[in-house]
């Protein structure tokens, strides 16, 4: 008789539960001091002003105010400089004088409108008269 041995469970088709990694609060986002921005694994982003870092690398405001994100170059100890992505937290203070010292944009004077070429009248073409035959 064929009999079929019992075959053996599988141990490995578990999944894990989700970390619901990423960045919570986006720039210009108002946020308030102990919210987190950004939840990491690894320092990916760094925090700049009025920020910190917790344990878990997650990013905390550490004041009440506007998220905002910035590129800054960093250096490494052999000499060797890399691109990072630095987050802030911007006081509503500071973004007022921020916005005030800016340079008003001036609005570029408006050139005149160029007229299109007037059309000129069609010749008539000119048709080879025939020649008359010779008798």
């Amino acid at each position: 008789m064929a009999h079929k041995k019992a075959a053996g469970s599988v141990k490995n088709l578990k999944d894990s539960q989700p970390k619901y990694r990423g960045v919570k609060v986006f720039g210009g986002q108002p946020v308030l001091a102990g919210n987190i921005i950004i939840r990491q694994k690894g320092s990916k982003y760094e925090c700049g002003k009025n920020t910190y870092e917790a344990a878990d690398f997650s990013v905390h405001a550490a004041i009440d105010g506007v998220v905002a994100f910035r590129k800054k170059n960093f250096k490494k100890f052999n000499g060797r400089t890399y691109l990072k992505t630095v987050v802030e937290v911007v006081s509503p203070e500071d973004l007022l004088k921020v916005k005030e010292d800016a340079p008003k944009a001036e609005k570029p004077a408006k050139a005149p409108a160029k007229k299109a070429p007037a059309k000129k009248a069609a010749a008539p073409k000119k048709v080879p008269a025939k020649k008359a035959k010779a008798e």
